[in-house]
């Protein structure tokens, strides 16, 4: 299998015809504070030729991004006054997210993590950072379900969602474990076959 390639630079961008050559040097600030990443085949979806192309306005860098309201939080949704341990969201009663990577195959404009995600931001939880995590969701009861998030958690290797997995089902009260993934739409070519 071969993996198509993933553009990660407002150059890659402006070579493929993308970002105007003559706006690139404008959007530098906004690709130095968040990361970019747009593989070529969803990058060809793109109508260039259309301002307001919605497959651009999702992935493609604007100057708008840099545009911060006095009255916004850097933390817009509250996950770090509800983490009760590195990596875990625990804000409703029966339910978490466990934010494994930091990593995504695409980089969303309007992503609400923006700040927090992207291949600068660190390596996936540790081994013992998840097994804290776990520990914590198989202490309380009342959390019915897990939902992996991060970045994407399929930036993981196949036997390390595996692995978290089948740990999850260990835990008697958790019924529900869902992927939080733009994996099959971002990056196609990444699915595989289980084994």
């Amino acid at each position: 299998m071969s993996l198509a390639r993933t553009l990660r630079t407002l150059e890659d961008l402006t070579l493929a015809g993308l970002v105007p050559a003559a706006e690139a040097s404008a959007l530098a600030p906004v690709g130095h504070a968040y990361a970019i990443a747009l593989p070529e085949g969803l990058a060809g979806l793109i109508d260039t030729a259309d301002r307001d192309d919605p497959i651009a306005r999702q992935y493609l860098p604007t100057l708008a991004e840099l545009d911060v309201q006095p009255h916004e939080r850097p933390d817009p949704i509250g996950d770090a006054r509800h983490a009760p341990v590195l990596g875990l969201v625990h804000r409703y009663p029966d339910r978490v997210l466990l934010k494994v990577t930091p990593v995504c195959p695409v980089y969303c404009r309007f992503c609400f993590r923006r700040e927090q995600v992207g291949p600068e931001k660190g390596e996936a939880l540790s081994r013992s950072d998840l097994a804290a995590a776990l520990d914590y969701i198989a202490a309380h009861d009342e959390i019915f379900e897990v939902i992996l998030t991060g970045g994407d958690p399929f930036m993981l290797s196949a036997a390390r969602a595996r692995d978290i997995t089948a740990a999850l089902e260990q835990v008697p009260h958790v019924q529900v474990i869902r992927w939080h993934t733009r994996m099959p739409v971002a990056a196609p070519d990444r699915v595989t076959e289980a084994y």
